[in-house]
């Protein structure tokens, strides 16, 4: 996905039943980029349901209807069929369609846009129809950051996928980054105890990602000035045989 989203609250580590209806709020992020997003509160699922439509956005021209079939997405996603998981694709895609975003990146304007263009259902034919409209194009030529998708598929906690978003943002080796700022930008509301927990929050997805390979090691310690710090390094995974360019 544009590697600006990544590091930001566009998309939470929230359960769906939380979502909530945004109004011109301004999203977490860094310094450099500023987000205002209106609409239903996205989250790791509806993150999930973009990165496939971006997979098949690729070299697609802006504006170009796509075609696709609501079984074929949920089973690249790793999810079966049936009513209840059909039910929660439709509502992620009507999201997606029902919001607009307003990037600001300072002394060069901004650009608003949503993040799927035209959305359609044929009942017909049983598919969908999209569009991604040409910022969002545009972005993609430019701005990408690698997501593995078969790591993606041994993934089971919003938070590791969410981690897996941040951390492929940067080259891979070692980095790091404050407890404080992953628990802002991911919007993690629970307490900084119960995030850093044992077999909880934090180190449940540090150790998924871990075991998937993404993440050859971590350690969470403090530093001088008593902060928590999260340090990985991380794998290449340059033999993947699914990725998209995409976040």
């Amino acid at each position: 996905m544009p590697t600006a989203w990544v590091r930001t609250s566009l998309f939470v580590n929230q359960p769906q039943t939380k979502a909530k209806f945004l109004i011109n709020q301004v999203l977490e992020s860094y310094d450099t980029i500023r987000i205002e997003y209106t609409g239903e509160q996205l989250n790791m699922f509806d993150n999930d349901v973009y990165i496939e439509i971006i997979r098949l956005a690729q070299g697609r021209a802006p504006g170009e209807k796509i075609l696709f079939n609501r079984h074929s997405l949920l089973r690249a996603l790793g999810i079966s069929g049936g009513k209840k998981n059909y039910e929660a694709l439709h509502k992620s895609l009507q999201k997606l369609k029902g919001n607009t975003i307003k990037i600001t990146k300072f002394k060069t304007g901004y650009d608003a846009f949503s993040l799927i263009d035209q959305l359609s259902w044929d009942e017909e034919i049983g598919c969908w129809r999209f569009s991604i409209g040409d910022i969002v194009i545009d972005m993609l030529s430019t701005e990408l950051s690698y997501i593995d998708l078969d790591i993606r598929q041994n993934l089971t906690t919003p938070l590791s996928k969410y981690l897996q978003n941040y951390m492929s943002a940067g080259l891979p080796g070692e980095r790091e980054v404050k407890v404080d700022n992953l628990m802002r930008l991911s919007g993690t509301t629970s307490q900084l105890k119960d995030f850093l927990g044992k077999g909880r929050g934090l180190t449940k997805a540090l150790d998924e990602l871990k075991a998937a390979g993404f993440l050859l090691s971590y350690a969470i310690h403090k530093n001088k000035n008593g902060e928590y710090i999260v340090r990985w390094n991380r794998s290449a995974h340059q033999n993947s045989k699914r990725h998209t360019s995409a976040y």
